[in-house]
């Protein structure tokens, strides 16, 4: 297995990865090839974009995608989007993933990573083990404009 960072090139088969994992349990999205491809150039080409690959036989099992943002209190790393394909869970792909990404932003003025993501699935669990916290004073809001 090997980690390394996403370039261009890599963008249609980390499509094809995000598809297969967040069109699946729990999340069960109804991402199109189209639309999902869409979600992650506009990362891509985000300033400060970085996104780490799992790399196995030439196939990417595994990515993170997120972009480095200032901020007042210390430089974020804002992680958009994180999977590991579902047969390759619980292996210790997406601890790696994480230590790769910390590895990258070393020698960054990066203090803090931060994301959202669903409560009661195994990602909250899978952050919180890999030493994540709950913000007591962040809420998050939506409202719908079209009906």
């Amino acid at each position: 297995m090997e980690f390394r960072l996403l370039i261009e090139d890599d963008l249609t088969e980390c499509t094809e990865t995000f598809i297969e994992v967040f069109n699946d349990e729990p999340w069960n999205d109804q991402w199109t090839f189209i639309q999902a491809k869409k979600y992650l150039v506009d990362f891509y080409k985000t300033p400060g974009f970085l996104g780490v690959l799992a790399v196995e036989n030439d196939e990417i099992i595994g990515c993170i995608l997120g972009v480095h943002r200032v901020w007042w209190s210390g430089d974020e790393f804002f992680i958009n989007e994180m999977c590991v394909k579902k047969q390759q869970q619980n292996k210790g792909i997406g601890k790696s993933l994480l230590n790769y990404l910390i590895k990258e932003l070393d020698n960054t003025k990066v203090t803090n990573i931060i994301l959202l993501t669903d409560r009661g699935i195994p990602a909250e669990e899978f952050y919180k083990k890999n030493g994540f916290e709950e913000l007591d004073r962040i809420i998050f809001l939506h409202k719908n404009i079209k009906m």
